[in-house]
């Protein structure tokens, strides 16, 4: 077998029509899972999470324990992916980000979006269906009824790519 070169590759190279901010905009206000990837070793530490997006930002709940703390806290730069297709992908858009998870200290702000989150993520199923956490125990709310310790996240972004196929 005759190995390929990046010449080979380079000729025969397709790549997908980018979105444009608004479609971009649109995939992320409609959406409410995406794939988040931490820093780690030997391979990155990838997870499904909730997010909500407001204005340009995209905000996280994280528990102030576990795998993903003691990443942030080595290196907060990750990789956020979102998509979106139908059931034969002959529709399709999927964006990704890069950037920085920042700690939401200041209490207006945190307040503002803990509440904006709580009411997104009421009515949808989200992570806990996936999950499979009963219907009536879904989102923020399961969370803090839990007692479950969380800190509120947003994504200081520098590079953001979207693809589509349709």
């Amino acid at each position: 077998m005759q190995e390929r070169t990046q010449q080979d590759y380079e000729i025969n190279k397709f790549d997908l029509p980018d979105m444009s901010h608004r479609e971009i905009d649109d995939l992320l206000k409609k959406q409410l899972v995406c794939r988040i990837s931490f820093n780690d070793q030997p391979s990155p530490h990838m997870v499904p999470m909730e997010y909500y997006y407001f204005g340009d930002t995209m905000y996280f709940h994280l528990t102030t324990t576990g795998k993903k703390m003691e990443l942030i806290r080595k290196d907060p730069s990750v990789t956020v992916e979102v998509d979106w297709s139908n059931s034969d992908l002959s529709d399709y858009g999927s964006v990704v980000l890069k950037g920085r998870l920042i700690e939401v200290t200041d209490k207006v702000e945190r307040n503002t979006m803990n509440v904006a989150m709580s009411t997104a993520v009421k009515d949808k199923l989200g992570i806990k269906g996936l999950l499979r956490i009963p219907l009536s125990k879904k989102g923020i709310d399961y969370l803090s009824a839990s007692n479950i310790p969380l800190v509120l996240y947003k994504l200081e972004t520098r590079e953001v790519t979207g693809k589509k196929a349709h």
